[in-house]
């Protein structure tokens, strides 16, 4: 599902409701009318429910009384609402829409192609977003109340007018709900609006582009949208803010006061402690713990060797790796955890958050199954939402084996969820609304011109990284796979510096060289030790966490010639499934995935051997994009260098002659052994010929008996060239004595 469907949708709302007093979901039927905007008004805006429970619960109580056409209109405004964030599953936003239209006597579906488009979305909302939803849609009632009260002329001008639409939406009073109005211009018109609901952050990108206005207007919207427009233009791709490398030039000016952190999420077990469902004891007594039988109680603040010791000497039957994995899990709930962070627990299907407002603190029991504990004010202990409302990156955070889970970048959509009391003021909060991920830029007639590479292999081979996230250039020696691949590379991570790296792959690289592994360390004491050290791939990962809005790549060269399962070991279960986390063998107690803006571009020689070792498994996880001689995109490529360079053409007649001959594409000569000025010469062109390229077809015949200078020596190409651009003579049958001429 891509972005154009989610604008699609939105305008045809926008269009059935303002246009008219139609519906999307019900054509025909008159649902945006000003009555109802005006019953919604008095239910919903001027009755806020302060008190506790979920917005749907609170909502359906407000609309208990209103007329079908106000509930109705109410559903239909929720969905606009959804349409966007995309930090929000599917299954989430469908159960806040049919919490309100379950209130209509007869029901109402959301039409198939409308409910689709929910599990996409554009853009990461954040957790005030979601959880102050009732200012949002409270500005939404008062837009569809100013709207009806316009002139027709009006509404059919704004409708088609981008900034005339912009002018009825300033009109309205703003009350906390900045997101919304900038969301809502985007979604009516996303070639005039990007999608950026920050005020601040529109501020932030004008005065970084300044100097790119030609003549500033001072409103925020008109600069912002002319400035998307000329720098588009000098880029030849449509700019995205949130993307390098325009981001790069603006978000140095946003760092907060402080750590900017914020509150962070934790996922803690207690469905089943040593047989025993503690949930609704938590629950009920309003705390979360964790349980070690025998373990003595423990100071927050001790480092992680001083709770080593304490495993070692307290319970001496776990292994080393057994107390490396529970030192992680103490160390995340003693010192980790803070006051105000978010705790989620599940129970089955069932998921309930809470805030944690206390320290670590003992408490003895008698089981000594949760002396360990923090207090947890939790928001819905009476109404759980479930896995399946959470979006599938967040749903994944979920399926681990630790007691103690750091939630990362999710914890946002499950203090959503939840509606978790305390969240950002708006004015702050909306800062978080951000593209959801990294989208790789369209190859432009420049970069194809450079390469001298068709524009449109260029795009389908970006579409194919942008779907997979891995592909794989193969073809035989000589076709640029290395070359091309860096230059794509360089390109997509907007030249940004250590964005992309290169790895090449050999039969004893291994596991530890590639991701992480043991390394001896000079000790202390003069003797050696051993260190973990994440290898290229870790890193870049690590790399990639700490700047989302920043594409990197990992290019693995000749990546056929490892022992792949080897090398990659259990990473191969997160190169088909980037939504999930596991557990790593040399770091156990720390989960890991991989994130959405980290792409690997991997190369094989088709003419070694080794491509036998590249199993299903690997081929399935990869698209393969093949570079062969004379077929697309180097057919001509050669030719197209010389004349660019002012080199002999013949150049390319001789190497097509030697493919001819050779017959086999896989075993094919590529163009860039000839793309060098050390070929214009005949000199030059034999030391090529005798030094690079006979050697592989020596290997290639060994022991086989051909005479490879009789079949590919320069002297005998150029010979059967010869006589192939000799015409044939055509012979007429001799004419007899006798024969009359015709």
């Amino acid at each position: 599902m891509n972005e154009d469907a989610v604008y699609a949708a939105a305008r045809r709302v926008i269009d059935a409701g303002l246009a008219g007093d139609g519906s999307a979901f019900t054509p025909g039927r008159a649902v945006w009318t000003a009555e109802a905007a005006d019953q919604l008004y008095t239910g919903f805006v001027r009755q806020p429910d302060a008190g506790r429970g979920s917005f749907v619960r609170k909502l359906q109580g407000q609309l208990a009384a209103a007329p079908p056409t106000a509930v109705q209109l109410m559903g239909e405004l929720i969905y606009l609402h959804l349409l966007l964030p995309r930090d929000i599953g599917g299954a989430a936003k469908r159960a806040v829409i049919h919490g309100a239209l379950s209130l209509l006597p007869e029901p109402v579906e959301v039409p198939a192609d409308l409910d689709a488009v929910l599990d996409a979305g554009v853009v990461r909302a954040g957790a005030a977003y979601m959880t102050q939803r009732d200012r949002q849609i409270a500005w939404l009632v008062r837009l569809v109340q100013a709207w009806k009260q316009l002139p027709a002329d009006r509404q059919q001008a704004a409708l088609r007018d981008p900034w005339a639409f912009k002018d009825v939406l300033d009109s309205i009073p703003i009350n906390s709900a900045y997101s919304q109005r900038n969301v809502l211009l985007n979604l009516a018109f996303p070639d005039t609006f990007p999608p950026v609901a920050s005020r601040r952050h529109k501020k932030l990108i004008v005065a970084a582009f300044a100097d790119e206005l030609s003549h500033p207007s001072g409103d925020i919207d008109r600069d912002l949208a002319e400035l998307r427009t000329v720098l588009s233009e000098k880029a030849g791709t449509l700019v995205h803010f949130y993307q390098p490398p325009w981001v790069d030039r603006w978000r140095q000016q946003t760092a907060p006061a402080g750590d900017g952190k914020g509150p962070r999420g934790w996922l803690v077990r207690g469905a089943k402690v040593h047989g025993h469902n503690l949930i609704g004891q938590w629950l009920t007594e309003g705390f979360c713990s964790i349980a070690y039988p025998g373990l003595p109680e423990l100071t927050p603040g001790l480092s992680k060797a001083e709770l080593d010791q304490q495993l070692r000497e307290s319970l001496p039957d776990f292994s080393p790796s057994q107390r490396g994995l529970h030192v992680g899990v103490l160390d995340r709930f003693l010192n980790r955890m803070s006051e105000g962070d978010i705790v989620v627990t599940v129970d089955g299907p069932k998921v309930y958050v809470g805030t944690i407002t206390g320290p670590a603190t003992w408490v003895n029991t008698r089981d000594d199954l949760s002396n360990r504990r923090r207090k947890v004010a939790w928001a819905n202990p009476d109404a759980p939402f479930t896995r399946n409302e959470l979006s599938a990156e967040a749903r994944s955070k979920l399926s681990g084996q630790l007691t103690v889970t750091d939630l990362g970048a999710y914890v946002a959509e499950f203090a959503a969820l939840a509606e978790v009391d305390d969240q950002p003021r708006e004015e702050d909060a909306d800062d978080q609304l951000e593209v959801a991920e990294v989208e790789l830029p369209e190859p432009t007639a420049d970069l194809a011109d450079e390469l001298l590479i068709d524009r449109e292999w260029l795009s389908e081979t970006v579409d194919l990284l942008r779907e997979k996230k891995q592909i794989v250039l193969y073809g035989p020696p000589g076709t640029g796979k290395t070359y091309l691949a860096q230059a794509l590379a360089q390109f997509l991570t907007g030249q940004a510096d250590n964005a992309y790296r290169l790895v090449q792959f050999h039969p004893s690289y291994s596991y530890e060289d590639f991701f992480e592994g043991f390394r001896p360390r000079a000790a202390a004491d003069g003797g050696v030790g051993f260190a973990l050290e994440p290898g290229p791939f870790k890193q870049l990962v690590a790399d990639a966490k700490d700047d989302p809005s920043q594409a990197y790549i990992l290019i693995i060269d000749e990546i056929n010639r490892a022992n792949l399962a080897k090398v990659f070991g259990e990473l191969y279960f997160l190169l088909e499934y980037r939504n999930r986390n596991i557990q790593l063998q040399y770091s156990p107690t720390e989960d890991f995935e991989l994130p959405p803006n980290v792409y690997l571009i991997g190369t094989m020689n088709t003419a070694d051997r080794s491509i036998a070792l590249v199993d299903a498994a690997m081929r399935r996880r990869f698209y393969f994009q093949p570079l062969f001689p004379g077929k697309p995109p180097l057919d001509g490529l050669l030719r197209k260098w010389l004349k660019k360079h002012n080199l002999p053409a013949d150049r390319a007649d001789l190497l097509d002659e030697l493919n001819r001959a050779i017959g086999d594409r896989d075993a094919a000569v590529g163009p860039s052994y000839l793309m060098t000025t050390q070929a214009a010469s005949e000199k030059g062109l034999a030391r090529i010929w005798k030094n690079a390229i006979m050697p592989l077809l020596e290997e290639r015949h060994l022991g086989d008996g051909t005479d490879i200078n009789l079949r590919y020596g320069l002297d005998a190409l150029r010979k059967r060239l010869k006589q192939a651009a000799v015409p044939t003579p055509v012979h007429l049958p001799r004419q007899h004595a006798g024969d009359t001429a015709q």
